[in-house]
């Protein structure tokens, strides 16, 4: 007959490691295993236009475009779905930048979801939620263009 006080500890153990294991690979590892699958196109020197080129040994330029990434303010933001929302955003964003290294990175827009209600000091902690959710190394360029719900709706738009 099994004894019951050997046996709990042993499966509590079990089951604790395999959740663990769960939250490691849907929180992190994930992001590895579906963005590795990814690939930049492989363009076809046939039809390569020389004419453009100063140099024929120009490569391509690896460029990646985000839009509406809609980081929650202050005001309308719940702190899980920020907190949730943040960490997706920051584990995708970072994973690409580990993985395929583009050189430039563009944002097109609507960065924040509050930013054309913030006063200074909250658009400043917004800009310093941005940069530390997108940061890029040194040698990549970024460039960000403000959206409607950076800087106001239509008529209501904020001057910067």
């Amino acid at each position: 007959m099994l004894h019951l006080g050997k046996l709990l500890p042993k499966t509590l153990l079990n089951v604790v490691l395999a959740l663990t294991f769960i939250l490691f690979f849907c929180e992190y590892l994930i992001y590895y295993v579906v963005l590795i699958q990814c690939q930049w196109p492989a363009l076809n020197p046939q039809k390569e236009d020389l004419a453009l080129h100063a140099d024929a040994t120009d490569n391509p330029v690896k460029a990646m475009f985000i839009a509406d990434t809609h980081l929650l303010g202050p005001r309308e933001g719940h702190w899980f779905d920020k907190l949730r929302r943040e960490w997706q955003m920051y584990r995708v964003f970072q994973t690409m930048m580990t993985i395929h290294r583009p050189e430039v990175v563009f944002v097109l827009g609507d960065v924040f979801d509050e930013g054309q209600w913030c006063s200074s000091t909250e658009f400043e902690n917004y800009i310093r939620r941005f940069h530390s959710l997108f940061h890029v190394p040194k040698d990549t360029r970024l460039y960000v263009v403000a959206g409607n719900h950076d800087m106001g709706f239509h008529y209501g738009t904020v001057k910067i």
